[in-house]
């Protein structure tokens, strides 16, 4: 497409500078300037769009701030799952929309380009058919042709029942010899292939009749010069002929009659004359910037690949094979060892343009290492990582139900070991970049998992290693896209990047709440919880109510947007009016996303603790004093009313808007507990709250574990 686009930047950039020369500079009589800027007009409009000049640093890349909360920990079929097919034959890969964009195209350029070479071929045919003179250096030719006086080059093809020695003759004659003098024909040439290979564009059109009109223009004035000019402008009404006009050559009766008559009667001021040429510059220069400078952020949307640092030595693992074909489509026509080998074959081809070296696990449709048996294979695949010891080993799948049924699950999944090591940590890293980029062709799962039952692949290669399923071989959708050989190469070429990125920038990483499903992946249980620590440390708008934040350690100094909405919660949550005047207490869960620009959105509120926040939930006290009675003229509300007020006081601490600033977009919820908790006054009520926190957080027991770092006192504001 990346044709197509310059196309469109083509058509863009006529589109403005005619625009310009219709509003300022049509119909003036600075002829000479007006054409140079029409020819101009023509050839930026090609050039431009091919020019490329970086204006800005490039920014951060958002690869540099790439967090994963969650970590999903998925048991699957045991030993190696692979995924890959024979793919659709070649006419499903040839009639695709954009082929089809491109055909159109080139029959378009060859019918105009057939219609100029046919014109060149008429001229060729009556030069040969008539005897000409010399006068000068051009040739004169005399026939009987209709269209004819015109002029081509440096002949002049006139017309035997125009006498030649007349005074209309003469002034014809003039006309067309100026043409000859001024090489008018090159630039009829010019805009005539300019316009056969960019035919699309109706602007080239408008284009090219303006400069012939402008040829016209040049040529009566020459014409005239000494003579009537009115006697010319009736020369030019009764003499004009009714006849087919070649476009590629200047006749002297031609259309613009009008205009040409009224370029010869009018005359115009020169100081707006000036006025209108010198506008031009501005427009030029406004051009010029927005079609050739461009801010530099990052060399894919240069349409050059992003190259590594250092040479980058990967495995690319075609799963599968052999004997084992792994999972097939529906109608056994595509399986997955086929389907996934193409894929790393596309790896293979274009990993050199980014700095890395690939080798192959397998490079047929047979088990690596020319072994027969499955579990052959998989240690060859190893061994092959343990001999080379490569920088990452890549494993390319397709996933199944394994259900003979159309599935709507859809879209990328990764896997990464499930082994709690530095190797795993890295190949999380690695899974984050790549799934980031995948991100921007296709649907993805947005965890990175894992399988209860490590895979043999992940586990024993020495390298950081991820496995990688190119969607559902059972899905219609993902089996159409992933065996068109295009979406193949920008699979390949996404994952590439995501290669080279993880490996010249470095990655931002939380420790993660793991979740593990049972082997039917509905049953959920604890693996790996972080237990979040409570402070008590008051803070509100109102005197009444003290909401207190109470993140993990780990996360407030790691996440720092999750440091952000800590703060924001802190300083719009207050204990309901009603709940407080029946000293009533309660817990609200809730959840919030955090949108790419930076805004709080799909606020949810649970009865209990949400079972897909993995147990990673922040937990917020609203602490306020209790009453020492309850007020019994306030209407008493129940449980569920009650529950309703906690939450009306969270969604609209939520609606308010954060700074959330410099923060990276989360692909999951923040999942939030608010306690409302009461306390009865006492007599160290004014002074400053300390938080109680473990040793083991890394901070100080007289240190207030607040993001906001103020030590906040119970009755008053920062």
């Amino acid at each position: 497409m990346t044709f197509l686009l310059y196309l469109g930047k083509v058509m863009l950039c006529s589109g403005i500078l005619l625009g310009y020369y219709w509003l300022f500079l049509r119909n003036k009589r600075f002829h000479h300037y007006n054409r140079f800027y029409l020819q101009g007009t023509l050839l930026l409009s090609v050039l431009l769009p091919l020019i490329r000049i970086p204006v800005l640093n490039q920014p951060q890349s958002p690869v540099n701030q790439a967090v994963y909360q969650t970590l999903a920990v998925l048991t699957v079929k045991d030993g190696e799952e692979e995924l890959m097919g024979e793919g659709p034959g070649w006419a499903a890969r040839l009639f695709t929309l954009e082929n089809g964009l491109y055909l159109l195209y080139v029959i378009g350029v060859l019918v105009l380009l057939f219609a100029f070479i046919r014109s060149l071929l008429y001229i060729r045919r009556i030069s040969k058919q008539y005897s000409f003179e010399r006068i000068g250096g051009l040739k004169f030719f005399t026939t009987g042709e209709p269209g004819t006086p015109f002029s081509f080059l440096r002949s002049i093809f006139w017309n035997n029942e125009l006498v030649f020695n007349s005074r209309d003759g003469q002034q014809i004659f003039r006309h067309e010899l100026f043409h000859v003098q001024q090489k008018h024909s090159t630039d009829i040439i010019f805009t005539e292939l300019i316009t056969a290979f960019f035919w699309f564009n109706p602007f080239f059109y408008i284009l090219k009749k303006e400069l012939k009109a402008i040829h016209e223009f040049l040529a009566d004035q020459y014409a005239i010069s000494g003579n009537d000019r009115y006697a010319y402008a009736e020369l030019l009404v009764l003499q004009t002929l009714k006849a087919n006009n070649l476009p590629i050559t200047n006749q002297f009766f031609q259309n613009h009659i009008k205009r040409r008559i009224a370029m010869i009667t009018n005359n115009q001021s020169a100081r707006y004359s000036y006025r209108s040429r010198l506008m031009a510059l501005p427009v030029l220069a406004l051009v010029f910037c927005a079609i050739a400078f461009r801010a530099q952020r990052s060399a894919e949307e240069d349409g050059k690949p992003v190259i590594a640092q250092k040479p980058i030595t990967i495995i690319v693992d075609a799963g599968h094979g052999g004997i084992d074909p792994g999972a097939a489509s529906l109608d056994g026509k595509v399986k997955e060892k086929d389907l996934a080998l193409q894929i790393c074959q596309k790896i293979q081809q274009l990993a050199s343009a980014y700095n890395v070296n690939v080798v192959m696990t397998r490079s047929d449709e047979n088990l690596p290492g020319g072994t027969t048996v499955i579990h052959d294979g998989l240690k060859a695949r190893t061994a092959l990582a343990q001999k080379i010891n490569p920088d990452l080993f890549i494993s390319i799948h397709v996933s199944s139900t394994g259900e003979q049924t159309v599935t709507s699950q859809t879209g990328f999944e990764l896997f990464v070991s499930n082994k709690d090591d530095e190797r795993a940590k890295q190949s999380k890293q690695l899974g984050s970049v790549v799934l980031q980029e995948l991100s921007k062709v296709y649907a993805i799962n947005e965890t990175i998992k894992q399988r209860k039952q490590n895979v043999w692949v992940l586990e024993q290669t020495p390298c950081p290693a991820v496995l990688i399923e190119c969607g559902f071989i059972n899905n219609e959708k993902d089996l159409a896209y992933f065996s068109n050989s295009g979406n193949q190469e920008t699979v390949a070429k996404k994952i590439l990047e995501g290669i080279v990125n993880y490996k010249n920038k470095p990655v931002a990483m939380v420790n993660p709440s793991v979740i593990d499903h049972t082997p039917d992946r509905n049953e959920r249980v604890e693996k790996t919880v972080k237990p979040a620590i409570t402070t008590t440390a008051p803070v509100s708008s109102n005197s009444n109510s003290l909401p207190v934040a109470a993140p993990p350690p780990q996360q407030l100094f790691n996440d720092s947007t999750l440091n952000k909405l800590i703060k924001h919660f802190n300083r719009n949550t207050w204990y309901p009016k009603q709940a407080l005047a029946q000293n009533a207490e309660g817990v609200v869960y809730f959840s919030v996303m955090v949108n790419r620009n930076g805004e709080l959105n799909n606020f949810k509120t649970y009865e209990q603790a949400p079972a897909e926040a993995n147990s990673q939930v922040t937990k917020l006290v609203i602490v306020s004093y209790a009453r020492e009675t309850g007020n019994a003229a306030t209407e008493q509300l129940s449980n569920e009313e009650l529950t309703k007020e906690y939450q009306s006081v969270m969604k609209k601490a939520a609606e308010r808007k954060p700074d959330l600033s410099g923060c990276t977009p989360q692909l999951s919820p923040y999942y939030f507990q608010v306690s409302f908790r009461l306390e009865k006054k006492s007599a160290t009520a004014n002074k400053p709250v300390e938080a109680v926190v473990p040793a083991s957080a890394g901070i100080s027991d007289r240190q207030m574990l607040l993001p906001n770092g103020f030590l906040w006192k119970k009755q008053g504001k920062c």
